[in-house]
Formats: C-alpha cells, sequence, structure tokens
C-alpha cells in the first residue's frame, strides 16, 4: 500500500478529526515530507482534505474515485482478502486479466478501470464505459469445478450485482434473463464471463468475471443505440461521494458470499426471485442453443412463448403456442405487450 493509500484510509477512518502531519507519520512510520507529498497528491485528486495550522489534517468530503485501498479495507472487515487493482485506462478489465492468466498468475484478484476503450458485451457487442460514470470491473478467479460450471459464474455475478445495487440504493433490482440487470425498466449492468480449461484434466483452468455497471448517466447521455433502453443506478440530485467504492464492497462481498461455496448454487432463489421474465408472454429473439423440450421436440423454430421457470442449469422454460416445451439454454428475449 502507498503513503498516500495509507493516509487516505487514515483520514477516512477519522473523518471528522484533524492529525498532524508529525502524528500521521508516526502512525504510519514515514516521514513527514511524505505525508506531505501524499495529502497535496490526494487534494489534486478531489479529496477535500483542509490544513489548519496547529490543528493538522482533516478529510472533510471524498470524491467518487476509486480507491484500492478503501474497498481492501472494507472486504477485509466482512473477513474477504483480495487483491484489488484499480487502473485509470484499459482497454477492457477483461483483456488485462487474459494477459495475467496467460503470464501464469494463480491469484484470484480483482481489476477496476475507471474508463474502458474497448469495453466488451455478449456476442461481440461493445459496452459503453466513459471515465467517471461506471464501474467497470473484472474478477480473475480459479474454481474448482467443472467446464460446464462456468457458465453458472455469469447467474451468480447477476444476483450478486442486483444485491449489492439494491443494498446501496435501496430500491428494487430485477434481472432479465440471461445476465441483464435492470432498475425502474431499464438495463443498468451486463456481464461477461470467459474462461479456459484444461481438455487432459477437464477442469476450469482460470474465469475471468468482467461486469459493467452504469453508475451515473454519462455528461452526454448515452448513446443513441442504447438510449431508450440504458439506465444508471443513481440520479444527479444525489452527491457524488465515494458511491463507486460502496458499491464495488457491496457487489464483491456478496459475489464472494456465493462463491466461496461455488460450485453450490445458493444463488438460484436469488436470481429466480428477481426475473421479471416468469409468468410473461416473451419473443424469443435468437434462441441459442435449445435444451431438452418435455415432448422431445426443438423449438429454435418458434419465436413467440410463456415463461414457465428457471431450470436449475439457469435455462428458460418456456411453452410455445402449439404447446410444447423448452429449455433454453442460451439467447435473447423481449417481453411481449399484452
Amino acid at each position: 500500500m502507498t503513503i498516500k493509500e495509507q493516509v487516505l484510509l487514515l483520514l477516512e477512518n477519522h473523518r471528522g478529526e484533524f492529525f498532524s502531519g508529525q502524528e500521521i507519520a508516526q502512525q504510519l512510520s514515514v516521514t513527514r515530507a511524505g505525508v506531505w507529498k501524499a495529502v497535496k497528491g490526494l487534494q489534486k485528486e478531489g479529496y477535500a482534505i483542509e490544513a489548519v495550522n496547529n490543528k493538522g489534517y482533516v478529510l472533510q468530503k471524498a470524491p467518487d474515485v476509486l480507491s484500492a485501498a478503501f474497498i481492501e479495507k472494507e472486504l477485509a472487515q466482512e473477513g474477504i482478502f483480495l487483491p484489488i487493482y484499480v487502473e485509470k485506462l484499459v482497454d477492457s478489465t477483461n483483456n488485462v486479466l487474459k494477459q495475467y492468466a496467460a503470464e501464469g498468475e494463480k491469484r484470484d484478484l480483482v481489476l477496476l478501470a475507471e474508463e474502458q476503450s474497448g469495453g466488451r458485451g455478449r456476442r461481440g457487442r461493445s459496452f459503453y464505459s466513459p471515465e467517471g460514470s461506471g464501474l467497470y470491473l473484472s474478477l480473475l478467479l480459479h474454481p474448482e469445478a467443472e467446464p460446464e460450471e462456468g457458465a453458472m459464474l455469469t447467474t451468480l455475478t447477476a444476483a450478486a450485482a442486483a444485491k449489492g445495487v439494491e443494498e446501496i440504493l435501496g430500491e428494487e433490482v430485477q434481472i432479465k434473463w440471461v445476465n441483464d440487470v435492470w432498475l425502474r425498466g431499464k438495463k443498468i449492468s451486463g456481464i461477461l464471463t470467459e474462461g479456459s480449461s484444461s481438455m487432459e484434466e477437464g477442469k476450469l483452468e482460470y474465469v475471468i468475471v468482467g461486469i459493467g455497471i452504469n453508475i451515473y448517466e454519462p455528461e452526454d447521455g448515452f448513446p443513441e443505440e442504447i438510449r431508450d433502453v440504458a439506465g444508471a443506478v443513481f440520479t444527479d440530485s444525489i452527491p457524488r461521494e465515494n458511491l463507486r467504492n460502496r458499491l464495488t464492497v457491496a457487489f464483491l462481498k456478496h459475489f464472494m458470499a456465493y462463491y466461496q461455496v461455488f460450485p453450490a448454487r445458493n444463488y438460484l432463489e436469488e436470481y429466480r426471485r428477481r426475473s421479471f421474465v416468469i409468468g410473461k408472454k416473451v419473443r424469443i429473439i435468437t434462441p441459442g442453443k435449445s435444451g431438452r423440450t418435455q415432448m422431445g421436440v426443438e423449438g429454435t423454430d418458434r419465436e413467440h412463448a410463456l415463461v414457465l421457470g428457471i431450470s436449475d442449469e439457469c435455462y428458460l422454460h418456456v411453452r410455445y403456442e402449439d404447446g410444447t416445451e423448452e429449455l433454453l439454454s442460451s439467447g435473447e428475449i423481449s417481453i411481449r405487450p399484452e
């Protein structure tokens, strides 16, 4: 942890209290010059640290800047110890962690970015990732699981994200099959899970779970092609103080609670409970792979169906208008207007 991160944690943990440069230096076993340089750096980043003669330094307000030190400290209090890395700009957090894995990284870790120049979503789509308005996060994981279980991490992530956002925001958050998190009728998050498996051992070598969450609406609004469907967690009326760090902690706390017992599916009922497509008539846009139907008939040429439920494998159980039923393992759907 850098001196700047140590100074920030000390002031953050004692918000509103004054500490002299000498007191900080003694507590952190650093020089007063190091403390002064750290404070100046934090002020430049937007932290409202006031310096008062004969009293010292005090943190009045924390900006919404991603802080690895803050996230690690908060997670440690929950008994979760994960290395957290923050980058200013990357092409894609998933891509960076792929490189980590290629270089032999064996730890589970988390990478966040303030901005992505090439954020990616499912089916080759891009994920709009402007600076400072979202949470762009990927986890590098090494689960003891079969390759087919890796896909369930997407379901796990959606459930954890919905719980985390609801915990911080206090509003109901829902999930649209397969992995989109929705709030107030709009999509606020997307998830992309990638991995590598050993053909010889039949086990996963690693999995990278990437998630993007729209925290605020971008200054110039969302691009026209996603404007009708994209939403944000917080409105402009909410003070932007440390919200992204707090949301990161909430998400990772719920994610790790599920992941620590993976591949047990203790997240599945949470996922089902938040699904807003069960019992609805839907249009199947891209059917993907068909599961086994109760009638033994594949329905990939059918377009409209009633959603009956979600299976233990997170397949969508649908009934077509001719009465046949099917389990869809992937694809996209839209809600049909009544």
